[in-house]
């Protein structure tokens, strides 16, 4: 499973031999590193290796381009990390993709997802500049102005060619306090997405008049992908829980999309199967039976595979749209309280009875009653409340009085039942505030039938 996935457009200046010798640069300066690297020419087929890890080569020059990079692959406790880094030059363009992934990793639920591999800072620095979009790609945030102002525009509006995703850092209208340190989340999304970040949130109004109200404004973070999906943000946290989930979140995006064919290992690998064939063609006619043979299981294989692909197509486009949920837009409206809570959202079923009630009086205007509905109608009830009580009732109107199972049930369900007198004490979370006395020998079942509503009355 992919754990880490970027794609670099290389200015056209930068050499393949470059490349190769920042992907050796790249592990020569590890601090984990356990491989015999030397200083000979780099070829097709040079390989390192040591007991936890293996470094191999691949330059292949095919009709679509030179193909180039490295495979790394290191072994832990866990398994083996995979890290593929493929480029592949024309006349016209210098792609890279940096591919990280481990067999059993799960995209899914894997909180930790794995850090940006140290080569994307590398290329970033040490090749000449590279542009996505006319925007240059670096590990540091931009500060917006007036001057660049059309060009972010342009992003938000999806009226520029670019791959990836625009993070908007708004500043708030009063005060200083940036929902996160956009400085640092530009250096930690170097590669990954391109940071602007508002030192005046006075051209808030003008983005808002170039971009038709998407940009995101007084202290929020907007989150935009080239496919025109948004995201803006407005909880406030501590900053460094947005800050990872920001990255958290792009980085699940970004694993979702299908790799160039010509910066895969597979995909080079490949080609130099094919030349292997073209060679033996023209050199070995008396294998051509058995190369026939080989040709066609190949070419079911390749069909296999593409349908194998459209099948992960569809699969990547549902998962973006899983991951784009990861940190919705929707701000939440009111935050829990101190108070404790008997049942799971017993204060969130609070709020929504309260709006439910609001609705059925009438008593607003017709937009209010829209919002009301629409608030109600983007939370799901649990009913939990329901529940509760209906078990509460059942201990507290049993036959006979409370018996000892049922005392043991109260304090299960969050009660303090202490002896007073001739009646019990219900206390909720211990919270003398929150009592009630029960009869500890009640006359009639309609007694405690009575005393239960008391209760509920009192407090729920």
């Amino acid at each position: 499973m992919i754990g880490f996935n970027t794609v670099l457009p290389l200015s056209t200046d930068t050499t393949v031999e470059q490349f190769l010798n920042l992907c050796r640069k790249w592990q020569e300066g590890s601090p984990f590193r356990t491989l015999p690297l030397d200083d000979r020419e780099i070829c097709d087929g040079l390989r390192y290796t040591s007991d936890r890890e293996s470094l191999d080569f691949v330059l292949v020059e095919s009709e679509s381009g030179t193909h180039c990079g490295v495979r790394h692959v290191r072994k832990d406790e866990d398994g083996e990390w995979w890290t593929d880094v493929i480029g592949c030059k024309t006349d016209g363009a210098f792609t890279v993709a940096v591919v990280s992934s481990r067999s059993h990793f799960d995209l899914a639920t894997d909180a930790e997802l794995p850090k940006t591999p140290y080569i994307v800072g590398m290329l970033i620095r040490e090749t000449g500049p590279m542009f996505d979009g006319g925007v240059r790609i670096e590990t540091a945030a931009k500060e917006v102005t007036e001057d660049n102002l059309p060009l972010i525009a342009q992003l938000l509006n999806c009226e520029r060619q670019y791959r990836l995703p625009v993070v908007y850092v708004s500043k708030p209208f009063f005060g200083d306090d940036y929902l996160v340190d956009p400085i640092r989340l530009g250096q930690r999304l170097g590669g990954l997405a391109h940071v602007f970040y508002e030192t005046d949130s006075d051209v808030s109004k003008t983005l808002r008049d170039l971009t038709g109200g998407k940009n995101a404004y007084n202290g929020s973070i907007g989150i935009y992908w080239p496919n025109r999906n948004y995201k803006r943000f407005f909880v406030r946290e501590e900053s460094e829980v947005i800050d990872r989930k920001i990255q958290n979140y792009i980085k699940r995006v970004l694993n979702t999309r299908r790799t160039p064919d010509e910066c895969r290992w597979s995909h080079v690998q490949q080609l130099k199967f094919q030349q292997k064939v073209e060679r033996h063609r023209a050199g070995a006619e008396e294998a051509e039976i058995l190369l026939e043979y080989a040709l066609q299981d190949n070419e079911k294989m390749r069909e296999q595979i593409k349908h194998l692909e459209a099948e992960n197509l569809y699969l990547r486009e549902q998962a973006q749209m899983f991951y784009s949920g990861d940190l919705d837009a929707k701000a939440a409206i009111v935050f829990k309280g101190n108070e404790p809570e008997l049942f799971a959202n017993e204060q969130a079923e609070l709020v929504l009875d309260v709006l439910e009630e609001k609705l059925r009086t009438g008593n607003c205007s017709v937009r209010i009653r829209n919002m009301l509905a629409s608030i109600l109608d983007a939370n799901e009830r649990t009913n939990n409340k329901d529940a509760f009580l209906a078990q509460l009732k059942a201990v507290l109107t049993e036959s006979g009085g409370l018996s000892a199972k049922g005392k043991r049930e109260l304090v299960r369900m969050g009660f303090e039942l202490t002896e007073d007198g001739k009646h019990y004490k219900l206390a909720i979370k211990s919270d003398g505030r929150y009592a009630h006395p029960i009869s500890k020998t009640p006359s009639e079942y309609r007694s405690q039938e009575n005393n239960f509503s008391q209760l509920k009355k009192r407090f729920f």
